[in-house]
């Protein structure tokens, strides 16, 4: 089945070998070895449960490839690779969506954050990206997962999960929901800002794990996982970054003592990022930045903590308390930015400073 796939990508290569690849949770991802010169691809099958438009997930990409990366560039993506007809994607007798792309030799990726270089080198690489998208128009594509980081859009599923109470949990967390209401005004401004122009739409990544860098020695080499690009804010990216980059624990780490918002990589991080998209930024955006990291986790937050009230549908879990948990992790992590929220807002206006033009 894989190497008959494998076929209407590469119809006049020998293929030796179609191997799972990767530890990615979403698409199912296998390399392919053939007999070419460029011996070695990519081939994935698109999960239509998650990206419900596979065919606009493949023009964004389309579009970067023959725009942004048409040229030499500091940082690579890996190319799409027509069917034999010369689609972008090959739909299966299953309704299956595949895509082919290169694979990029010589490189590797890194889980976690353990050194200040890597969260340096992440924020740079993300920064570069977003700032190389700048020319690109965000109303001339599509989200391809609608409403993903819209605060009001995940308040109003907590709103509702609290309110059905299907599974009989609320009474449990009665503090955890006060901690997020409370919360709630505070980070529903930046919403209202975007809506009303004081920050700007952009293209962005939309997914900033370090796992979607691809390094070679101590230096970035490549942005992938690129399903996620389109609409966003400068907010997104960075924050997200930082809500797993700066997490001194597991997303499921059961004992609070050892979460913490890891200072060091937050400005690292923050060096590199703002190094790049400095010179893009308006006042706005610089003057409540200190708050990405915690709107992102704010959300990723509530997330949880509505899959735990209605019953555990979204996330898999090992147990029965797994959300509820990973819940916890991020209220712990808010309250740590919380303490630190001075020196977080002293280290992006010196570097708004430094890297000022």
């Amino acid at each position: 089945m894989l190497e008959i796939i494998a076929k209407q990508f590469f119809p006049y290569s020998i293929i030796s070998d179609v191997k799972p690849f990767g530890n990615g949770h979403i698409n199912n991802t296998y390399k392919v070895i053939t007999n070419g010169e460029e011996a070695e691809f990519i081939l994935q099958r698109i999960n239509t449960d998650v990206f419900k438009n596979p065919q606009e997930i493949a023009k964004t990409h389309l579009h970067l490839q023959d725009t942004i990366f048409k040229s030499k560039q500091d940082l690579v993506i890996a190319k799409l690779i027509p069917t034999s007809t010369g689609e972008n994607l090959y739909i299966d007798s299953e309704d299956g969506f595949w895509r082919a792309t290169s694979f990029i030799n010589d490189s590797y990726t890194i889980e976690v954050v353990e050194e200040p270089w890597q969260a340096y080198e992440a924020g740079n690489a993300f920064g570069w990206f977003a700032k190389a998208c700048r020319k690109l128009n965000p109303a001339d594509f599509e989200e391809s997962i609608k409403d993903f980081h819209r605060l009001s859009f995940r308040i109003g599923q907590l709103d509702e999960a609290i309110e059905n109470d299907k599974v009989n949990r609320l009474n449990k967390v009665i503090s955890v929901v006060d901690f997020f209401k409370d919360r709630q005004h505070e980070l529903s401004m930046i919403e209202t800002w975007v809506d009303e122009g004081e920050v700007p739409l952009r293209m962005v990544h939309n997914d900033t794990k370090i796992n979607n860098l691809l390094f070679r020695g101590k230096k970035t080499a490549a942005v992938i996982d690129l399903d996620t690009v389109g609409p966003g804010i400068l907010y997104y990216d960075y924050g997200d970054a930082l809500r797993t980059s700066a997490n001194t624990a597991s997303e499921d780490e059961k004992d609070l003592d050892k979460v913490e918002f890891h200072m060091g990589f937050f400005e690292e991080y923050t060096k590199g990022y703002l190094q790049q998209v400095k010179s893009i930024m308006n006042t706005k955006e610089e003057k409540y930045f200190h708050l990405a990291p915690k709107l992102m986790t704010y959300i990723i937050g509530i997330r949880f903590l509505t899959d735990y009230l209605h019953g555990d549908v979204y996330y898999k879990t090992a147990y029965e308390e797994h959300n509820l948990v990973r819940c916890e992790v991020q209220k712990k992590l808010i309250e740590s930015m919380e303490t630190k929220q001075d020196r977080m807002k002293q280290i992006i206006e010196d570097c708004i400073k430094t890297y000022a033009f």
